[in-house]
Order: C-alpha cells, then structure tokens, then sequence
C-alpha cells in the first residue's frame, strides 16, 4: 500500500477530477459549514434577537391571559394554531441558518449535483470495513482536531467569563430586564469571539482538506497511461495508423509524379513536382514534393516517366516550405515558375 502511494506523484487529469466529482467526492471542510451556521446565528440574533424576545414576551404574556379561565375544545383549537402561528413567526430568522451550511458547500466546490452519493452500498455496511475507518488516520485526525477545536473554544468563552466576573454578584441587585440584557450582551460578546476563532479553525481545516483531496486523486504513470488507452486509444495502434496514413498520402503523391510537366530540385536534398493544366487554366499545381530519401525517390521517378528534372535551389526552397500538395502557388512565384515551364515546353517542342 505504501509503495502504490509513492508511485502516484502525479497531478490528476481532468477526466478522474471529472469522475470524482460525479462521485459526489470534494474537497470539502464541515469546520467551514459550521462557521457558517455559526456565523449566520450571531447576524440573525443580531439584527431581530430584540424583535424575537418581545415576540416571545407577548406570547406568554398571552397564554398567561387565556389560561385564567376555562376553555373548550374549540377554544383550545384556535389558541394553539394562533399560539404556533405566531411562534413560527418569531423564530422564522432562526429557520434560515440551516440554508447558510448549505450555501458553505456551494461556496467550496460550485454547484454540483450528483445523485451518486444516495445511491446504496453495501460496502458500507460492513463491520470490518467500517472497524478499518474508525481506526483510519483520517478519523484519527478527525479525534484530535475535534480536541483541539473545543479546548480554544473553551479557552475562549473562559477567558470572556473571567473578564467579566466580577460583575457577576451585581446581577443581584438588577431587575428581570437589566439581567437579561446584561447576559444578552455577554453571550454575543462570546458568540463573535468564537466566530473569529471558527474563522482560523476553518481556514486551516479547508487547507488541510483540500491537500488531502488532492493527494488522493494523484495517479500514477500507468493509471494515465491506462486512461489515455481508454479515452484515446492505444498510442502504439495510433501510431501505427498515422504510419499507415502517411505511407498512404505518400503512394498517392508518388501516383502524380509521372503527371506533372516539372520537377525543381535543390538539387539533391529537395525535390518539387509541378502541373499546369492548360484546360483548366489557374495557376500551377505542386502535385508532389519530399526531402531527403522521398526527393530521391521523386526525382528517380520523375526520370523514368521521361519528367523534366531542373535545378533551381532558390525555387525549390520556396515551394518547398510555403505551398502543400494540392495547392496553387502563390502569385509571387508566378514568374519564377512561368520561366521554368517555358523552358520545359521549349525542350519538348525541340525533341
């Protein structure tokens, strides 16, 4: 196991990324939805914390009122959809937290839907196979941060309540109100102290999360090798293809050679076949062209299929690196070629 880690030193391809994510696998840090819930817990007592405790207040104060005297079943009934409509009203702020662990994950890996992760798996339920996760590195990293993360937490909160200690015996001698409020401003103190410390805790976890992910979707040199097979072929058979195409494109070529009215050559290490189609008219065609073993082959053809073969380096340069098979050439060369055919139409009328 430890030598299949080692081989895998390189970056994942696009197409295993692809894949894990299909998986409903990310790299994705729960420290960061907790911050989030949290934070969107202060923001919300923040901004309606007054608005749902005198909410609350009127509604016992109510349910004090209604309960002096008898009531009956129909009574009873109205009361309490009035009762829960209103306290669904109240902490209907508080109902909105939960979105903001939602939008924690969405904000760490996009929008992604898969519905893979629902699918079942038995593997899951195998005693030996969870007994293995339990005593895995990961949940053991998963104990100690979990350590770590309530000891500063506690830390903190003690060293909120130490500061305000001594204030303590004075909630004595304060009304109902004044306590609350006191209490109210202490807890948020708290509650804003443990964001900030969520926020490191998260920013470090989502780093450590997203190395984790990374390293395991490394490959190694064979798993891209394979996955290159897969998705692109073989590269031997697709080598052996664009042999076989070139060899093809090159029987074809040397076909044209005994057609054309010219070969220009280098002399030696280029070789340009040329027609003109005088019926056709346009301009000339540069139906073959090679360097190296396949100019020698095309000035030996040429040779035996009675073809013209002339030197001109400047000329045979020229074509040879700026017009393809099939193609005119291009009007500045025009009387560069005319001449040379002139000079070939001028031999064959001699002959």
């Amino acid at each position: 196991m430890a030598d299949n880690d080692q081989e895998r030193t390189e970056q994942a391809t696009s197409r295993r990324r692809e894949q894990s994510y299909q998986e409903g696998n990310f790299a994705t840090s729960k420290e960061v939805s907790t911050l989030f819930m949290v934070a969107a817990g202060v923001i919300v007592l923040y901004f309606s914390g007054l608005w749902m405790f005198s909410g609350l207040a009127d509604v016992m104060k109510k349910c004090f009122h209604l309960y002096r005297g008898e009531l009956t079943v129909k009574e009873l009934h109205t009361i309490f959809k009035d009762l829960s409509l209103s306290f669904l009203m109240i902490i209907a702020p508080a109902l909105l937290i939960p979105i903001f662990g939602a939008i924690s994950y969405v904000v760490q890996n996009g929008i992604n839907f898969t519905a893979k992760p629902l699918a079942p798996d038995f593997k899951k339920i195998n005693p030996l196979a969870g007994f293995k996760k339990i005593a895995s590195m990961n949940s053991i990293a998963e104990l100690v941060k979990s350590i770590l993360k309530i000891s500063v937490l506690t830390y903190v909160v003690f060293l909120a309540v130490k500061k305000e200690w001594l204030n303590m015996p004075v909630l004595i001698d304060m009304d109902v109100a004044a306590s609350a409020a006191y209490i109210a401003k202490v807890s948020f103190a708290i509650m804003v102290k443990t964001v900030w410390v969520l926020v490191v805790i998260a920013a470090i976890d989502y780093a450590y999360q997203k190395w984790t992910f990374e390293k395991g979707l490394r490959m190694s040199k064979e798993e891209i090798k394979e996955e290159m097979k897969e998705t692109e072929g073989d590269p031997i058979i697709k080598a052996r293809i664009k042999s076989m195409q070139r060899e093809m494109a090159r029987k074809r070529m040397m076909a044209d050679v005994p057609k054309a009215d010219v070969v220009i050559t280098n002399p030696t290490h280029i070789a340009v076949a040329i027609r003109y189609d005088r019926e056709k008219g346009g301009a000339p065609i540069v139906v073959a062209k090679g360097a190296g073993f396949v100019a020698e082959k095309i000035r030996e053809l040429a040779r035996k299929s009675g073809v013209p073969v002339l030197e001109n380096k400047p000329l045979a340069r020229t074509l040879y690196k700026t017009v393809r098979i099939g193609m005119e050439i291009p009007a500045d060369l025009y009387k560069a070629v005319a001449e040379v055919l002139a000079y070939v139409y001028r031999l064959r009328k001699r002959k």
